[in-house]
């Protein structure tokens, strides 16, 4: 049995991962949206708030304490564009260059990483057992969005987000080589966009760009954490692993 955290299990695909991550394993996922508390003898939940270090220093600590060293990190956390429009509600406006937004988003798309990947390290790290960290991006960390699928519509392309996840592929590789030789592979995952009941004209314009003609679905993406958790994948270092439907291969 596995001992995981999940940073990050309130979104759409969190809520997947977790689900999926309990099934044979000790789970413990972690979120601003998650109230403490046991689910059932596989599954906890946790708040946390990944912009708070001393809240994520004492997370990885007590659980330490309590549980023993983990084998698996998967940061998935993320202040996505939908959040960022909930905010810009406030002011009556969309601004692709908030610099409250640009600040919100690097603090919980990079620097929570980064927080996770120092505490895991510190309080979990073992040379001695296999151990994995992920953390989760995006297509357009490394690709630059197709901005004209965004125009009409009511959500947009978040240049925080982007810049976020880029710099997220950046720390994945100093990580990995850093790490390596002791028995903790880190990698990144860079999902396509993901369906949740998006208006036909975005669906449309979409998947234009999208060789395999549709939007993913949870369980495509979940395949590609289900691969870097397997036993033999432990070869694979430092990677920033497309699922995009052929995106990034035009």
């Amino acid at each position: 049995m596995k001992k995981i955290f999940l940073i990050g299990g309130s979104g759409i695909l969190g809520r997947y991962y977790a689900k999926k991550l309990s099934h044979g394993n000790q789970l413990h996922v972690a979120d601003i949206g998650l109230k403490t508390k046991k689910i059932n003898r596989n599954r906890y939940d946790y708040y946390l708030d990944i912009q708070d270090e001393n809240m994520v220093k004492n997370f990885f600590l007590d659980s330490k304490k309590k549980y023993g060293a983990f084998d698996i990190l998967i940061n998935n956390s993320a202040f996505t564009t939908e959040m960022a429009m909930k905010k810009m509600k406030k002011i009556k406006k969309i601004d692709f260059f908030s610099t409250e937004i640009w600040d919100q988003t690097l603090k919980v798309n990079l620097r929570g990483p980064f927080l996770g990947c120092k505490y895991f390290i510190k309080y979990h790290h073992n040379n001695v057992i296999d151990q994995r960290v992920i953390n989760i991006g995006t297509i357009y960390g490394l690709h630059g969005p197709h901005h004209e699928i965004y125009k009409n519509q009511k959500f947009f392309s978040s240049i925080s987000y982007s810049s976020s996840k880029a710099g997220l592929v950046g720390m994945t590789r100093w990580l990995a080589t850093k790490y390596a030789i002791e028995k903790t592979a880190f990698n990144l995952i860079s999902p396509a966009g993901v369906y949740n009941n998006h208006n036909k004209e975005f669906l449309k314009n979409y998947i234009k760009m999208i060789p395999k003609k549709k939007m993913a679905k949870e369980k495509q993406i979940y395949s590609a954490i289900e691969f870097l958790l397997s036993k033999n994948s432990d070869y694979v270092i430092g990677q920033n692993i497309f699922v995009d439907g052929g995106f990034s291969a035009w």
